[in-house]
Order: structure tokens, then C-alpha cells, then sequence
């Protein structure tokens, strides 16, 4: 699996986008993208990009959530690339409804879903078991103890989180942490456990 970090507008709001490709660009590959943004920006660093002869530029589109920052390029890859469309909620341009629990192709590898509600009920992260790099969309992992917030829901993703090994964090928002990702990620499972924690 190849994860490249794609540019985004200065212009305009907008999340972090993924491109995912096999190591080797095979044709059985199933290059795909998480989170494609707010507009088309995107799409010409894609054009620009070696993504493998004999197949679609852009297949699939995993979405960690269906907020506009995250999902309005969606009708833009489907125009160019005929791209499918997954997430968890239907929404605009949605074709298939990711399961919690459901394993996804994506590049060569393949993704682990893991519902994770707090940032919006239908947010979810997706763990590349074989690499142990997590996709967290808009999970937050950087807290500071000061009072209740949290859902059990919320908690109970977290724990799930924490029992993955991770080497790399990729945000929705922020750079990827590439240090420390475990302890960073149980520090926060504990303080929501504690009941204690807030966003900062």
C-alpha cells in the first residue's frame, strides 16, 4: 500500500485528502481515495499522478464522514472517473453504506472499518491492518482533562483503537503523527473513560 498525501485549496475549507495505491500500480489494484474534500481541487495532482496503466485513475471513494469539508469533491471524481462511493450514511453521490466491522479493499492492502461516533454519528476511522496506519478522519486524539463530553459510543470506539497497533495516525485536518501513535491514542481512551475530557 502507497498513501499519498494530496495538496489542498488554500481557498477554500477543506479536509485532508488520501490517495491510495498498490506498491506496484498492478492492474488488481484498487486505487481509491479517502475524503476527496470540498470541491475538485484534487483532481489535478490525480491527472498528474503515475496511478497504473489499464485501470481507473480513481475507483473507489471511502468517506470517513459525510460533512461537506470531507465529501464535496464526491460528484466531481464520479464525473471523471466513474469513482464508487462509500461511507457509512447515505449522502449525496453515496452508492454503498460501509458495516462496522467490514473489511475494504483499497491499493493492494485492505482497510478495517471501525465506527467511531462523537465527531458526527456516521464518522468512522479505517485501519490498514497489514501497515498499522489509521485513516482518522475527524476523531480527535489530543485532549485536556476538564469535564464530560463524551458518548459511550464514543469511548467504546476508542477502546477499539487502542487495541490496534498503530504506526502512523493519518488526520483529517491536521499533519499525521508518526510518533508515539499508541500512547497517544490510549491517553485519550483513558480520559474519555475517566469522563474527564475535552477537546482542545
Amino acid at each position: 500500500m502507497r498513501v499519498i498525501s494530496l495538496k489542498k485549496s488554500t481557498m477554500k475549507y477543506s479536509c485532508n485528502s488520501y490517495l491510495i495505491l498498490g506498491d506496484w500500480n498492478r492492474v488488481g489494484d484498487l486505487n481509491t481515495v479517502i475524503d476527496p474534500g470540498a470541491d475538485d481541487f484534487i483532481l489535478d495532482e490525480i491527472a498528474r499522478l503515475s496511478t497504473g496503466c489499464g485501470k481507473v485513475a480513481v475507483a473507489q471513494v471511502l468517506l470517513t464522514h459525510n460533512h461537506f469539508d470531507h465529501n464535496g469533491g464526491v460528484q466531481a471524481l464520479k464525473a471523471k472517473y466513474g469513482s464508487r462511493v462509500l461511507a457509512f450514511a447515505d449522502g449525496p453521490g453515496v452508492d454503498d453504506l460501509l458495516h462496522d466491522g467490514q473489511y475494504v479493499k483499497a491499493g493492494d492492502s485492505v482497510l478495517e472499518v471501525i465506527h467511531a461516533p462523537g465527531h458526527s454519528s456516521d464518522s468512522v476511522c479505517l485501519y490498514a491492518p497489514e501497515e498499522k496506519l489509521l485513516f482518522s478522519g475527524d476523531m480527535q486524539f489530543r485532549m485536556a482533562m476538564q469535564h464530560d463530553r463524551y458518548s459511550p459510543d464514543y469511548n467504546e470506539a476508542l477502546a477499539r483503537l487502542s487495541s490496534r497497533e498503530v504506526l502512523k495516525i493519518y488526520t483529517g485536518h491536521d499533519l499525521p503523527i508518526s510518533t508515539d501513535c499508541n500512547s497517544i491514542i490510549q491517553r485519550t481512551a483513558d480520559i474519555v473513560r475517566a469522563g474527564i475530557g475535552d477537546i482542545i
